[in-house]
């Protein structure tokens, strides 16, 4: 395929050659030009691999589907008009326009409109102690890294310089997530003094989340570590609940030790709990699934968020070409959709969605919450209505001021050494940021 591009009389002209025959698509020098001669491409590629025109997405790409809606939203002054004009110019399923209206409609009371010093803070611990073949986010092995101390004390100074920006701008912190990686690889004594420290930026009783994802790195100290600090939520990930596909997916534990772990937590603490699962992975059959809605809808925790597998590059799975292994797109839309039918049975409403590159089937992940128990900040890094500063390697602080909604953003290296010996420059571009945002409002 050869493509050139030009700009002729105010028209973008695109030419796109397939096997010798030429397609010209056009459109108005506008970001709605650029779209539309996007979706023709969409489509043009599609029919020229045999598929569908559309799939039920549409035309529409993207990570946030829902972003878009509210736009639409704003501009239209109604769901309704805003949903049917994304089915209008993307030519999205009415199954897809119906999740997404039911999801816009329950995030649109947390996105009304907040002072611009509302905010949410991330945290990120970018390592893991084993590597799931799925992924491609770990820096790397927590164990295999010999410079954890510097990294702790350079986490430290980038929370407590976050700790003066707050004061100093008199923000108010709504939400705060800990995430990775996965968090609790930390040993205990750094963890403790991690978790206090992050503490110092939230008041006590508002949404404070940790990702407890692995069972294999969870310890009771950590637990009353995070109860001290007033922590009130964790993810604890199984992403499946058979055995043999977890360790054939490199995770280091059992689907007992994510029950044992779940049923301590909610013995001894008052968290609630997100569970993520994955539909897709190597080896899973629909059966696979039926076992893991029936653990859900049996010990209902209070979020559960249902990925589809993505084949991202740079993870095993992708370099070790174990592709043959992952169940057709059929069976994993199969997956998904029964997924989703057992939770809202089970009184769960979808709440926060969104896309990934390379995903099977080109679905979607959706989270899902009983009522009143949403994880705010998974609406908000979504939706980009807050703004929401980042803290640790691979980050990403983004300032965002109603009513247009633009940002100024700061990207963390994603190296944990770069960041580690830069952190000082990385700071002061931060106060700089935060000068030409606050000053002025």
């Amino acid at each position: 395929m050869i493509l050139r591009a030009v700009e002729r009389d105010d028209m973008y002209v695109l030419t796109v050659s397939i096997r010798g025959v030429e397609h010209t698509l056009t459109g108005p020098v506008s970001s709605m030009g650029r779209r539309s001669i996007g979706q023709s491409l969409l489509v043009l590629l599609r029919t020229e691999q045999g598929l569908p025109a559309h799939n039920e997405w549409g035309t529409m790409v993207g990570v946030r589907p829902t972003k878009l809606l509210h736009k639409y939203i704003d501009q239209y002054g109604s769901l309704e008009d805003a949903t049917r004009h994304i089915g209008d110019e993307f030519s999205v399923s009415l199954e897809k326009l119906d999740i997404l209206s039911r999801i816009g409609q329950y995030q649109r009371p947390f996105l009304e409109s907040h002072s611009n010093k509302d905010i949410s803070l991330y945290c990120g611990i970018p390592f893991c102690e084993t590597r799931c073949v799925y992924c491609s986010f770990p820096y790397g092995l927590y164990q295999e890294y010999h410079r954890q101390s510097e990294f702790i004390a350079a986490l430290l100074d980038d929370i407590d310089d976050v700790r003066q920006i707050c004061e100093s701008y008199n923000l108010h912190t709504n939400t705060l997530y800990m995430g990775g990686g996965t968090p609790t690889i930390l040993n205990n004594e750094d963890f403790h003094h991690v978790l206090t420290g992050l503490s110092t930026l939230i008041p006590k009783g508002h949404e404070f989340t940790v990702e407890a994802g692995r069972p294999d790195s969870i310890t009771t100290e950590k637990i009353q570590s995070m109860q001290a600090c007033h922590v009130n939520r964790i993810s604890i990930n199984p992403q499946t609940m058979d055995d043999t596909i977890l360790r054939r997916i490199g995770r280091g534990h059992s689907a007992q030790d994510i029950d044992d772990m779940y049923q301590y937590v909610k013995k001894h603490t008052d968290f609630a709990v997100n569970m993520d699962f994955i539909a897709g992975l190597p080896g899973q059959n629909i059966k696979h699934m039926v076992h893991n809605m029936d653990y859900i809808c049996h010990n209902l925790p209070e979020n559960v968020t249902i990925h589809t597998l993505a084949i991202k590059r740079g993870s095993p799975l992708y370099d070790l070409n174990m592709q043959h292994d992952v169940p057709d797109e059929s069976i994993v839309k199969h997956m998904v959709q029964y997924a989703q039918e057992r939770l809202e049975q089970a009184g769960y409403v979808p709440y926060y969605l969104y896309r990934q590159q390379y995903m099977r089937g080109q679905l979607e992940n959706i989270g899902y919450t009983l009522p009143g128990q949403a994880c705010e900040y998974n609406i908000q890094i979504m939706e980009e209505r807050q703004t929401i500063m980042s803290m640790g390697p691979g980050g990403s602080s983004k300032w965002i001021k109603a009513p247009a909604f633009r940002q100024k953003k700061q990207h963390m290296p994603k190296d944990v050494d770069v960041y580690t010996d830069t952190l000082k420059a990385l700071l002061a571009k931060r106060h700089a940021l935060c000068k030409s945002f606050w000053e002025v409002v």
